[in-house]
């Protein structure tokens, strides 16, 4: 598959979902950036806001791709997560009967009302792309993405993700409520039954093209050393053991020095995810090499759920802080 095509079927899909999903344009596009990066995504906002539907429309506009949906409760097993061994029909060995988790895109609702060991449990299969069940390993169909949602405005029943899971996401998007003028648009032209929405989306790729251009995009995009060392600057700026952490900067945004933990800045595990999505955001805008504005576009919600503060804070407001020094403010698309 070459750029060209490529980058119309991916323009292709980005239309499809603002069939259906109106008001939240930047985070659709972010949402179709994860997905070429191969990456799952946790979506962060109040019920009501076309979450699930753009979860099921991104599978809808795929042809070959199956949804499975999980609705996160205190109750939830692991087991009703990935399935378990049955014993088959002829009373010898047995079968797996498959969770919700073996599914090309996985919505799970709620993720922060489920309790740490079925957390746990998702982990193994969105960082290795397998889960074990009993004493055998399963592979998951590929591709394979996790669309999470939690609720911030709700704490009762629920389970704080710990850093090991906020980080197996590669980004964090916040869906902010709908302006006036969309939310008329949606009065008038949306159904509030979610079938009756899918029902106006058609596939516009295939799951072997999806594949084929998480691939291609993976393998083309060019990434330079100079990118790389820019990049690198902002996550280790954000370690307060790190003689670049921008400790005064800081208290003059009035954010305060020591906002962050002294171990909760980014890890290198944020560092070795940046790469894909650099190169996904630089194919979705048209370009075939990563320039410093992807870096800085993509750096928000690829940092702001993998740092650990003090005390509350505007973690946007502090990772501007941190991008201002590296000079954020002269990058441009160009």
């Amino acid at each position: 598959m070459d750029f060209g095509r490529a980058k119309q079927l991916i323009e292709a899909l980005r239309t499809n979902l603002g069939i259906v999903v109106k008001g939240h344009e930047s985070s659709i596009d972010l949402l179709v950036v994860a997905i070429i990066a191969k990456g799952h995504v946790l979506l962060e906002a109040v019920p009501g806001e076309g979450k699930t539907l753009l979860a099921t429309a991104l599978a809808a506009s795929i042809d070959g791709i199956t949804a499975g949906r999980i609705s996160g409760q205190p109750t939830l097993k692991p087991s009703d997560l990935l399935g378990a061994e049955i014993a088959g029909q002829s009373g010898t060995g047995f079968e797996l009967l498959k969770g919700p988790i073996f599914n090309n895109v996985v919505l799970f609702d709620e993720l922060n009302r489920t309790d740490p060991r079925t957390q746990s449990a998702l982990l193994e299969a969105m960082q290795e792309y397998q889960v074990t069940i009993g004493d055998t390993s399963y592979a998951l169909p590929q591709p394979f993405h996790v669309i999470a949602t939690q609720n911030p405005l709700s704490h009762e029943g629920t389970w704080e993700l710990d850093a090991a899971a906020k980080q197996r996401f590669l980004v964090r998007i916040e869906w902010s409520f709908s302006p006036r003028e969309v939310e008329f648009k949606i009065a008038r032209e949306a159904s509030s039954f979610l079938k009756e929405n899918l029902e106006r989306i058609v596939p516009v790729t295939t799951r072997d093209e999806l594949v084929a251009i998480q691939n291609l995009v993976q393998e083309e995009i060019e990434l330079s050393d100079a990118i790389i060392h820019l990049m690198n600057a902002i996550t280790v700026a954000t370690r307060r053991t790190n003689p670049s952490y921008p400790a005064d900067a800081l208290e003059a945004a009035g954010i305060g020095r020591d906002v962050i933990s002294e171990v909760g800045g980014a890890s290198s595990r944020a560092t070795s995810f940046w790469p894909p999505l650099l190169r996904a955001h630089a194919f979705f805008n048209g370009r075939t090499k990563v320039v410093p504005y992807d870096v800085f576009a993509t750096a928000v919600p690829l940092l702001n759920h993998r740092l650990e503060t003090n005390y509350p804070t505007d973690t946007r407001q502090l990772i501007n802080v941190i991008l201002a020094e590296r000079g954020y403010a002269y990058a441009s698309p160009a």
